[in-house]
């Protein structure tokens, strides 16, 4: 009797895995994860109990995902949140997947599952819900070398630094040398010599003297 249930269950998982036309998974962010997942058989339902343990299996690989993704505190902090909003929903994540193997033992139904998932979906989710959040591409820092002259005070110069650090966004200031009207400093900017020394004059507090833009230097005047 279990034979022709075996034989229509194999061709139903056939079926199942026979790849979707127009999809290209070369397009899509994607991992393969493989599980383990099991299912009390109730009642010799046999059919009822295998799909529950692949079903299982397939929670399992969200999990896995998740986990490399998050801390394991804020799992288990955040548990019904991300039971309710990503594990409820787990089949939405899985592209496809295949069973490896499967079998009863007493009564259990048990299936090993290779299952493949779009990661960036549930990267997508766990930013939604504030629980992931990606750190954006450093910007490279270039170190520039900047004479200002027209120093008068020491007022002056402060009023400087303050300008570099509020108007230019400048990641570092390091003082190298300050005396009567001029002064020294290396800064850590974002982006081009040349960009910079051009916002430098636009603020309308400084004259440009001279640039080297291969040295990474420039001489400006202070004009307040």
């Amino acid at each position: 009797m279990r034979k022709p249930f075996l034989i229509i269950l194999v061709f139903v998982t056939w079926i199942f895995l026979l790849p979707c036309k127009g999809f290209s998974q070369d397009n899509e962010d994607v991992k393969s994860v493989n599980t383990e997942g099991t299912s009390i058989i109730i009642n010799d339902d046999l059919a009822s109990a295998r799909n529950n343990a692949i079903q299982d299996a397939l929670q399992k690989a969200v999990e896995h995902v998740v986990i490399t993704l998050i801390p394991t505190k804020t799992i288990a902090s955040q548990s019904k949140i991300i039971r309710d909003n990503l594990y409820a929903k787990s089949n939405e994540y899985i592209h496809d997947y295949r069973i490896i193997s499967e079998k009863q033992y007493q009564a259990v139904y048990q299936v090993n599952v290779r299952s493949t998932l779009f990661a960036s979906s549930i990267i997508d989710d766990l930013q939604a819900l504030g629980l992931l959040i990606v750190e954006k591409t450093k910007v490279p820092v270039t170190v520039v070398v900047i004479l200002v002259r027209g120093l008068k005070s020491y007022s002056d110069f402060a009023k400087v630094k303050e300008l570099l650090k509020t108007k230019m966004k400048v990641v570092n200031i390091y003082q190298r040398r300050f005396e009567w009207g001029m002064a020294r400093l290396d800064l850590e900017i974002q982006g081009t010599v040349q960009s910079f020394a051009g916002e430098l004059v636009k603020t309308g507090h400084f004259s440009l003297d001279n640039t080297r833009v291969d040295q990474n230097y420039i001489e400006v005047s202070f004009l307040k």
